[in-house]
C-alpha cells in the first residue's frame, strides 16, 4: 500500500521559476545601483531626493513577497503597489531619457553594457505579463 503525499506544496512550473529568477535579478540590479550610488552620486538618477535604486528595490521586494505569501487582500495590494510604483517610475525615467537623450541630469548606470533604465522597465513589464498569464 502506497502512502499518499498530502503536502500542500506543489513544484514550481517554468513560468513561476522564470518569474522568481527575473524578480531576484531585478533586486540584484537595484543593489548594484545602490553600490554605484554610494561610490558616485551622479551616476544614479533620483526621484525627488530619493535615489531610484531604493524605489526599484522596494518594488521588487514587494513583488517577491506578494508571490511568496499566501494569497489574500494584503498580498494583492502589495503586488499591485509593487508593479504600479515600479512601472510608473521606470516609465518616467525611460521617457525622460529617450526624449531628452542625455541633455538632462539623468545619467543611467550600466550593467553588462546595458543601461538600467531599459532593463528595469522591461523587467517590470515582463514580470507583470508573467503574473497575468494563467496556468495552463
Amino acid at each position: 500500500m502506497k502512502a499518499q503525499d498530502n503536502s500542500p506544496e506543489k513544484p514550481l512550473n517554468f513560468k513561476e521559476k522564470l518569474f522568481f529568477l527575473l524578480a531576484i535579478y531585478g533586486l540584484f540590479t537595484s543593489f548594484v545601483l545602490l553600490a554605484q550610488f554610494h561610490s558616485n552620486l551622479f551616476r544614479v538618477p533620483t526621484f525627488g531626493d530619493t535615489p531610484v535604486c531604493y524605489i526599484y528595490g522596494n518594488a521588487y521586494l514587494a513583488i517577491i513577497l506578494a508571490a511568496l505569501l499566501k494569497k489574500s487582500f494584503f498580498t494583492r495590494l502589495l503586488e499591485t503597489a509593487g508593479f504600479t510604483v515600479g512601472l510608473m517610475v521606470s516609465a518616467y525615467f525611460l521617457f525622460v531619457w529617450v526624449k531628452f537623450a542625455g541633455r538632462t541630469s539623468i545619467y543611467p548606470a550600466e550593467i553588462f553594457g546595458i543601461k538600467t533604465i531599459y532593463t528595469d522597465f522591461f523587467l517590470f513589464a515582463i514580470l507583470l505579463v508573467l503574473r497575468i498569464i494563467k496556468k495552463p
